[in-house]
């Protein structure tokens, strides 16, 4: 599933980097931006959870209508260890951050384990001013349109990758004017070709980074 958005007439579309259960600083930022539910978007990246002090609280932005995600590796723990079972998938997402879980009953894990099942890897958004597409950790395939037909291997790295952002000079995407990723905590908001990694590391104290696609397309070379 790789669904496509149009472009919001109402208001703005914002990205918002890895939030790992800080609802918190979500709150501050929305303030910051003066984001206005009623017209709206914010999109995320991916990793709502996991780290932070109120998983689940991040886990109710899903029942928001102008909140869209993306599937980031920890919400694909969380899937792996509650869905599917495997004792290796639960310690390995304890040890990454999923130990809230443990306090939580199997009726709840269970129910916002089967919507994150349901989240799409990759998402195309129309904008006014270009087309931009959200994956969670990188996208490495020459062309957009090639999501469509992406080996498991492939959609394994949408999650995981990490070799992209420390390139010097990566090859562009094609088929899409910008990508916005997470996943790998840089320094500030950093650009390879036309892809942007917005994860500074707010669980750990850095900045959240919530972005105005308005100031990012057109997206120039």
């Amino acid at each position: 599933m790789h669904p496509v958005l149009l472009a919001n007439t109402q208001g703005r579309d914002f990205i918002l980097a890895d939030l790992h259960g800080h609802r918190n600083l979500l709150e501050k930022a929305l303030v910051g931006c003066q984001f206005d539910p009623d017209a709206d978007r914010l999109i995320s990246v991916g990793d709502l959870i996991d780290r932070g002090p109120d998983s689940l609280a991040c886990l109710e932005l899903l029942n928001e209508p102008w909140f869209y995600l993306v599937r980031g590796n920890h919400e694909q723990m969380m899937i792996d260890a509650v869905l599917k079972g495997a004792p290796t998938a639960w310690s390995l997402w304890v040890r990454n951050g999923g130990s809230w879980a443990l306090e939580c009953s199997e009726e709840v894990l269970q129910g916002w384990a089967s919507r994150l099942d349901a989240l799409p890897l990759t998402l195309t958004v129309h904008h006014q001013k270009g087309l931009y597409g959200i994956c969670h950790a990188q996208y490495s395939l020459p062309d957009w349109q090639d999501r469509l037909t992406a080996s498991q291997q492939h959609q394994t790295d949408w999650l995981w990758g990490r070799d992209r952002v420390k390139q010097s000079t990566p090859n562009g995407v094609v088929g899409v004017d910008c990508l916005f990723h997470g996943h790998t905590i840089v320094d500030g908001v950093t650009r390879k070709a036309n892809s942007l990694y917005l994860d500074c590391g707010a669980y750990a104290g850095g900045p959240l980074v919530l972005l105005a696609v308005d100031d990012c397309l057109p997206f120039n070379p």
